[in-house]
């Protein structure tokens, strides 16, 4: 039986008054939340933070990707800078532990520690997840985050820290042929506050599903209230609040993060076994009609030719080459706009056109290489 007196509905003109960014996440992670808590802890939400963060940085600015301050993290998160600098409750705690130091900085804050166990630790995956890419299944136990982090001063301020990061081989080869579309210019909004982790969680989870459902030219979905609300953190015990709580986060992604979809809450069947109560049944046909929540025809071919091709000519060309203290020689020349610049661009006008089947005049292919994302 259906409950009638909960319905909330977005239409399907909330293109034209919002602005979407249209974001990939590698699958074995956006599947795997729960694991990302169990291997990192109190740090968990800046983990997962910091995945959505470098994920977008990879589809706006492949060619820049790498450096970023506190200031542009907290801008596509939502937290606080304040916050992120204050030293990590784990050295409060714990005032005779040793301090990491890597590259003559010391990870004491609340970003940079958490930085830093991403450097040392990976998400451990409760059970082998099994991936279907390049017409093979592979076995994923684990995801490395990160290779190596360096710090930089600015020169111009001589006080704003500029990071500059190498991301693993796993990361990057998910971003380019495993991952699910995700819309990140609501992702900040819908995580400031109490709860805002739990929050974040579900509503990458939501996304999760609406490419799916998209995928398959399907629109519902059905959840079990219980279900959602783990995904929330929501410690509620009782169905009535618990569903109660739910339904106000629901409302919140749909004010605060613009994110088109409808629901209801439908009432389980008790003649099944193991039945849940309550239900809640998702509907992201409102989302079908903006272009801007789908990829373009073409981008998978794209960043998947461009990246594949640029990684062919760096080893042709400098496949012997070592940097002192460089883990990632490929990412290096890949970020330095300075570095075969002319190489690259030819690279990207034959990519693009080979999946658009429109021509790039040198001049904006060289403006993306030094500035990012092509507006199409």
């Amino acid at each position: 039986m259906e409950e009638k007196e909960t319905q909330a509905n977005v239409s399907s003109d909330i293109s034209s008054k919002n602005d979407f960014f249209l974001s990939r996440i590698d699958r074995s992670v956006a599947d795997n939340l729960h694991d990302i808590r169990k291997s990192f802890g109190e740090d968990a939400g800046i983990v997962k933070d910091f995945i959505v963060f470098i994920s977008k940085n990879l589809k706006k600015d492949l060619f820049g990707y790498t450096k970023f301050t506190l200031k542009d993290f907290c801008k596509e998160s939502g937290r606080n800078r304040q916050d992120l600098a204050r030293k990590h409750p784990y050295f409060i705690a714990n005032p005779k532990a040793v301090i990491p130091e890597y590259f003559g900085h010391e990870f004491v804050s609340v970003f940079d520690y958490a930085l830093f166990n991403m450097l040392q630790k990976n998400i451990i995956f409760a059970k082998s997840y099994a991936v279907n890419t390049k017409n093979e299944v592979i076995q994923l136990k684990n995801f490395p985050i990160l290779k190596d982090i360096k710090l930089n001063l600015n020169r111009q301020s001589n006080t704003i820290k500029i990071y500059e990061i190498r991301i693993s081989d796993e990361w990057l080869d998910g971003f380019i042929s495993r991952y699910y579309t995700i819309e990140t210019n609501g992702y900040p909004k819908i995580g400031k506050g109490r709860g805002g982790d739990g929050r974040k969680s579900l509503y990458l989870i939501l996304q999760r599903t609406r490419h799916q459902l998209l995928s398959q030219k399907e629109t519902t979905a059905r959840f079990s209230v219980d279900y959602l609300a783990d995904l929330a953190e929501l410690e509620v015990e009782q169905n009535r609040f618990r569903k109660k709580s739910l339904k106000r986060i629901l409302d919140f992604f749909q004010e605060k993060g613009d994110f088109p979809f409808s629901y209801r809450f439908v009432k389980g069947d008790p003649s099944k076994p193991y039945q849940e109560e309550y239900w809640v049944e998702l509907d992201f046909s409102s989302s079908v009609n903006i272009p801007s929540l789908t990829e373009r025809r073409g981008d998978h071919l794209f960043f998947n030719s461009l990246i594949i091709e640029l990684r062919n000519i760096f080893n042709s060309k400098h496949s012997k080459v070592a940097i002192k203290d460089e883990t990632d020689v490929f990412q290096r020349w890949l970020t330095n706009a300075d570095a075969d610049t002319d190489i690259k661009i030819d690279v990207l006008i034959s990519a693009y056109y080979k999946a658009y089947n429109q021509q790039l005049t040198k001049v904006q292919a060289k403006q993306y290489i030094r500035d990012g994302f092509l507006s199409r």
